[in-house]
Parts: structure tokens; sequence; C-alpha cells
């Protein structure tokens, strides 16, 4: 047994015998022994340390990741979750009708689709983001760039979802609704739009809404925006994790817009712009307008402004480039000058004149002065005429639009003691120049009627009598606006009462029940003694009847009627404004006209033809109804 030391034995007894199964055993144990030596061989030092620091990388990276997403984007998964859980469903409402005085509609709602995009829906990876961009700017003909730059100033202004583009063709609905696998972040979504009829001849008077990402619009859509507005309907839907339904209810129950009825005749606002349109083109003139209104209610009937826009276009997908084409372009204007247009008012001013002098007993009906067709000023100058009149008295000076007449009695002349300029400006702001009348529409301005304290402060020098004479006659510093010469009409129509002008007659409901109707209002009442004011009515009957009144043409219609006519110079040669206004029947008035049409070249009488051929309509018209009903 010697040949197996005692340290190598595997196997030991008490005593330090060995038997021979011992030594079996352990020559067997050993044999095993060697498949496990490994095993039993002791890590080294340096493996730990990189076992360990790749163990410790390792977590650090799972609690910094653990970290970003509960901690730093925690707020958005948590509202990315939310949207998946919560879906949010709007229910389409119609926005308010608006109608006429006889319930004819003036704009219809119609359906249209817009391509939307959110944001929040794109891609993670950039490569598949692009790609989506690349095939919606295809589709839509439009520039890459356009598109890029148009999200990342969405982005800017903090939108997560918008409007890439409104109203699109029928073709390209089809399209991304076949390709909608294809898009993640664009979809399209079922709107509405404003279609207008007879756009550009109620342009300004309707206006236009802009569309829902927009602010601000014109006209009736804009002043009465608060009205036609309708409210989405909300539904809410609740998920779960895997998309089932849990609960969906109406939390907001959808609210279509008030309607709104207008005073405005659409068969007389479409004759009017039938009449005007194809004068002021042929002529060379540049623009006009015309008024119509009750003088008794101050109800607008019609209110045309020409040139004109159409207002379809702001329903359509307009861009900057487009909206700048139409502002260049000498045909299209968005001023609407029956409320916004200053001018000098002319020979029109010389009624408000003759009221005032005969209020102040500066003259009677009879009251004559003799016309050689001008006067000498003090300085050596001659302040003319347009003819020689001869002896004229109240009602022919108003019937020949006699100039020298108005320069005696409004500034003087010789021994001839005139109203002076204080109390001309008085009367003109009685009658209301110089002030806003309160119309319901937005952009109306005030006019202005000079002083000589306006005088001395704006120009340095003093107030002339050669001023006074230039304000007689609706020349000089004066400016007014078509409506304001239309209500001061009527005052002198109506008895000597200021009425506001109105747009908007009542406002009702979906069922159309009239919630709220609006009455007339008398802003100021006897302004004026009427004795005075049929004084002035008659002189300008006889502008209409009189052989030599400048407005005769209009004594060849069926119905009767008073005027004033006035020409006013402008900066350019040969070059002037045609101004009328009219109120009739002249027995009892139940309409005034105020038309101007700028800039006409030489003296043509252009607007005396668009009035004479509005009143033969509404005469006309008049007598048909009456016939119809038995009358």
């Amino acid at each position: 047994m010697s040949g197996f030391p005692k340290s190598k034995l595997r196997i030991k007894r008490p005593g330090g015998e060995i038997e021979t199964g011992d030594i079996f055993w352990d020559a067997m144990a050993r044999k095993k022994d060697k498949y496990y030596e490994k095993i039993e061989t002791s890590l080294s030092n340096r493996n730990f340390r990189l076992l360990s620091s790749v163990f410790g990388l390792v977590f650090f990276l799972l609690l910094s990741m653990s970290f970003y997403l509960q901690i730093v984007k925690g707020g958005y998964y948590s509202e990315r979750a939310d949207k998946n859980k919560f879906v949010f469903k709007e229910i389409e409402a119609q926005r308010g009708i608006i109608y006429d005085r006889n319930f004819k509609q003036l704009v219809f709602n119609a359906q249209s689709f817009d391509l939307v995009c959110n944001l929040d829906l794109f891609s993670e990876d950039e490569t598949a983001r692009e790609r989506e961009k690349i095939e919606a700017a295809n589709i839509l003909s439009m520039p890459l760039a356009d598109l890029n730059a148009l999200i990342e100033e969405k982005e800017k202004e903090g939108k997560k979802e918008f409007v890439v583009f409104f109203d699109l063709d029928k073709e390209k609905v089809i399209v991304f609704k076949a390709r909608a696998e294809d898009f993640s972040a664009f979809s399209i979504k079922k709107n509405q739009k404003r279609e207008y009829i007879f756009g550009e001849d109620f342009a300004h008077i309707i206006g236009f809404v802009l569309r829902a990402d927009e602010k601000g619009g014109a006209g009736i859509e804009e002043y009465c925006d608060n009205e036609l507005k309708e409210i989405s309907g909300i539904i809410e839907t609740e998920k779960d994790v895997y998309g089932n339904i849990i609960k969906e209810e109406m939390s907001r129950a959808p609210e279509s817009g008030k309607n709104v009825v207008l005073h405005i005749d659409m068969d007389l606002q479409k004759k009017a712009a039938e009449i005007m349109a194809p004068i002021i083109r042929d002529s060379g003139a540049k623009s006009g307008t015309v008024i119509v209104m009750d003088p008794n209610t101050g109800a607008v009937l019609t209110m045309l402004s020409l040139p004109s826009y159409d207002n379809n276009v702001f329903s359509k997908n307009l861009t900057g480039e487009d909206y700048q084409k139409m502002v260049d372009s000498p045909n299209i204007s968005f001023f609407n000058r029956a409320v916004s247009g200053e001018y000098a008012i002319g020979s029109t001013v010389k009624p408000f004149i003759a009221s005032g002098a005969l209020k102040e007993g500066i003259i009677t009906s009879e009251t004559t002065v003799y016309c050689q067709g001008g006067i000498a000023l003090k300085d050596g100058t001659f302040k003319n005429d347009w003819k020689a009149h001869g002896y004229v008295d109240l009602k022919k000076a108003i019937a020949e639009s006699c100039d020298v007449y108005f320069y005696t009695i409004s500034g003087g002349y010789e021994s001839f003691k005139g109203l002076g300029i204080e109390k001309i400006a008085d009367y003109l702001q009685l009658f209301g120049f110089g002030e806003k009348t309160g119309i319901d529409i937005n952009g109306e301005t005030a006019g202005f009627v000079p002083t000589p304290e306006w005088k001395k402060e704006k120009t340095g020098y003093s107030w002339y009598p050669g001023d006074t004479y230039n304000i007689s006659i609706g020349q000089g510093y004066l400016r007014a606006t078509p409506l304001q010469l239309a209500v001061a009409v009527s005052a002198i129509a109506n008895g000597g009462k200021i009425v506001r002008p109105q747009l908007v007659k009542s406002i009702l409901d979906k069922d159309n029940e009239v919630i709220t109707e609006f009455f007339p209002e008398i802003i100021r009442e006897k302004i004026i003694e009427d004795h005075f004011l049929s004084e002035v009515r008659e002189g300008m009957r006889e502008t209409v009847l009189s052989s030599s009144g400048t407005a005769h043409s209009l004594s060849y219609l069926s119905g009767t009627s008073a005027a004033k006519s006035g020409t006013a110079e402008t900066s350019k040669k040969e070059v002037y404004h045609n101004l009328l206004t009219v109120f009739a029947p002249y027995e009892k008035p139940e309409i005034v006209i105020s038309a101007v049409i700028e800039s006409v070249p030489y003296e043509q009488l252009l607007v005396n033809v668009i009035v004479r051929e509005l009143l033969a309509y509404y005469f006309n018209r008049n007598v048909a109804e009456e016939t119809s009903l038995g009358y």
C-alpha cells in the first residue's frame, strides 16, 4: 500500500487503516472529479471587476431610462395615454343663415373636406415621418418646403392639430381616404363652408367669416358673429387598453347658430348692381356707391359699393399670395364706400345750409339774390358760379343749384349778413355730419365738419371768407360719407328726425321664431321746425319739376320725387365726383337714395342715370305688387 501516499487518499478511516474497497472507491472519485476541476478554480479579481462594471452599467442605463420615461416625459406619455383612453368626437352644428327682408336666403352652408395634421400622431422614425410629408405634399401638389414651413409655424404657435389644406377637391379626398393606412398624422375632416348668393353684389353687406383656426371677418358675418356662430357637440368615448369601448356619452349637445334677418331687399340690391356696374365700367369712372333707406325707420334696403369682391373666396384655400393679388387688383375692393368713403359732397349740402338760414331768420322763402355768375372777393379774386342765374329765391336756388345764392346766405356778401361758419358747423352737426350714424356694421367713419379753431391749430392759418364760401357749396375741408348724406336727407323728408340706419331687422332661433327684434331708433328729433323743412322740400321738388332743375330727368317717372344733385371737384383736372340724393314719393316719402359716382371724366351726370333707373324699378315694382293684390 506504500504506492499511495496518505495525502492523496480521498477516503480515510480512524486509526489510519485502509481497506481494499476504499482504494477502489477513491480511484473512481478521482477519475470523476477531473471533469469539475474548473468549477473549483476561483474567479480572478480582474474578471470580477469587469463583470461587476457591466452589471452596474446596465443597471444605471435602466434606471436612467426609467427616470426619463417616468419623470422627464411622464406628463407627455400620461397625456398620450389619456388620449388613447378617452376619444372626443365632434358633432357638427350649422352656422346661422342670413335672410333678406322678404325671407330670401342670402347665405348657404355647404359641406367641405379639410386635410388636418396632428403632430402627436407622427411616427417617431424620422425617415417614416419625412416620407409621409412627401406623400401628402405630392397629393396636394404643394411644395414640400411650404408644408414644412407651415408645420414649423404651427409648432412655434403651440398648435398640435391644425388644418393644412381647406376645401379639398373631391379627387384629393378620395386619394387620401384610399391611402389612409399610409398616413398616421394626416387625416380628412368633414367641415362646412359658406356659400354666398350673388357674392360680389352683397359682399360689403354680408362680408365673410374666416375659418375656425383664424380670427376676423367682415360685414354682417363679423358684426353678428356671436348670434350666427354654431357650437359643435362632443361625444366622449372611454376605451380600455385593448381598445374596447367602456363608456360613451354626449358631454356637450350641438347648438346651431341663430338666424339673422336683414332689412336689405335682395331684388333691389341686385337691380342697383345691374344698373351701376356697366355705367362705371363703360364711362371710365373709378367707383361708386348707392344707399336706399327708409327715412322713417332707418331700415337700409340697399347698400352697394363698387368695385366689390367675391366673398366666396374666403371659403376656399386662399393663400397669402392669392389674397395679395386681390388687394393689388384695380377691379377688386374691400373698401365699403357707403360707410367709409369720405367725400366732398358738393351742392348736396345746400338744403342743410338753407334749413339753417331759414331757422336763423337769415332768409325767408321769398328772399332773392341776384346771380351774375359769381362774386368778387376783397382780395381781387372772383368766386365763380357754374352759370349766371339772374334773380333767384330759395326754390330756384336749390332747383338750379345757384352757388352765388349760397355764397351770400352762408358767408355774407356786401350788405347781406350770412350765417357764418360757426352756425353752419352747428347745423351740419345737427343733421348728423361729423359723427358716425351708428349703423350696425363695422368700418364706419365720422366724416369731418371744419371750424376756424381746427384750421388754426392744424395749418396755422386763420379762417377766411373764401373758406366759408367753399363749405357753402360742399367743397373745401368738409367731408361726409354717402350714408351720412342719406341720414341727413331723411331728416328733411321725415320732418326733422335723425334716425339711426339699421341693416339687421331681427334675430331668429333655429325654428325661425323671433328672439330679438330691432325697432326704429330716433337719435334726435325736431331738429328744425317742419314748416322750415317744408320750404326746403319744395325747393328739392323743383329740382325735379323745373325744366332748369339739375334732376329734371326724374320728372318723367311714374312716381313723384324730390332731389338735390352735386358735383364735387377733385385734385384732377376735369374729373369730378357725381352726387345725387332723392326722396320719394314726394307726398309721403318711403325711400331716400344717396348715390355717389367717383372720379367721373368731365361733367357727365352719370349718377342721375343710375338713380332714375333705380327709382323706375322701385315705382314699377310697387305698381305691379299693388295690382297683384287687387288695389
